[in-house]
């Protein structure tokens, strides 16, 4: 259901009365949730002080990050060992503690993403500030250095050069298009998976999902009957969460919130 998340600070006094005594499974996007959104994604990076935070949760609660990079790339970004990484928006996803993925009918080839990577960036060459980036299974075009008219007009050439293939599909975020297999798989069907794992590995528990971008949305409408979703952005808008903050500085306030709850339990 879209509607206009609410603020989390302000239903945060009868929310952690609700959710005191409860145990969690946390899962956490990565870029605009645990560290600001940066012109060009290699620029990120993880504060000591959030680093600290996740470092004491997963001492309490399994806890995983669920990203549009590559699964590696933001594992070396968070440098936190012992947490559970999605990457690709779910669709990679390995830990000696968790079993495969299930095998998705039609999926492509990490060929298929290469030799589609390769037809984009032809495609768009002519806009030296664009970032594109050849993930495992999937491929990323930032545009946050162009103009409008020069955003719009490399939209249409990356819609119009995929259109032709039913083996793929677009996906628009905030000044980033994001390119991935067309199978029944994105962030809410992998976090369903993972809260299932964690089930099965920690026990039952209430699925805290944060989270910034349209592939959140994924996530945000899976857990939207079972879950706690928290949309992260400074101004409110049509969103599948129930919860809005403002900001990582705000994700940082709620993981304390989080912590101090856990720490009585």
């Amino acid at each position: 259901m879209v509607r206009s998340s609410q603020p989390l600070r302000q239903a945060w006094s009868k929310l952690s009365r609700d959710l005191t005594g409860q145990k969690f499974h946390l899962f956490l996007d990565f870029d605009g949730t645990l560290t600001p959104v940066r012109r060009r994604p290699e620029l990120a990076q993880l504060s000591a002080e959030m680093s600290a935070k996740l470092i004491e949760l997963k001492s309490f609660i399994p806890l995983a990050i669920v990203s549009g990079r590559d699964r590696e790339d933001v594992k070396n970004l968070v440098g936190v060992e012992d947490l559970f990484y999605a990457g690709c928006h779910g669709f990679d996803i390995q830990d000696p503690r968790l079993p495969a993925l299930p095998k998705l009918d039609g999926q492509c080839s990490q060929e298929d993403i290469k030799v589609l990577g390769n037809v984009v960036a032809d495609s768009i060459n002519k806009f030296d500030e664009a970032v594109l980036k050849i993930k495992k299974w999937a491929i990323a075009i930032h545009y946050r250095a162009l103009t409008p008219t020069k955003a719009g007009l490399l939209e249409k050439i990356v819609k119009d050069t995929v259109a032709p293939l039913s083996n793929f599909r677009v996906g628009q975020g905030d000044q980033v298009i994001e390119i991935t297999p067309s199978v029944p798989w994105d962030k809410g069907e992998a976090v369903l998976w993972l809260q299932s794992q964690f089930a099965r590995l920690y026990g039952i528990g209430e699925a805290i999902y944060i989270g910034d971008d349209t592939t959140d949305e994924d996530a945000f409408r899976a857990l939207e009957r079972n879950g706690l979703s928290i949309l992260v952005a400074e101004r409110s808008r049509p969103s599948s969460a129930a919860y809005r903050l403002n900001n990582p500085e705000e994700v940082g306030w709620f993981l304390d919130q989080l912590l101090c709850l856990l720490r009585k339990s």
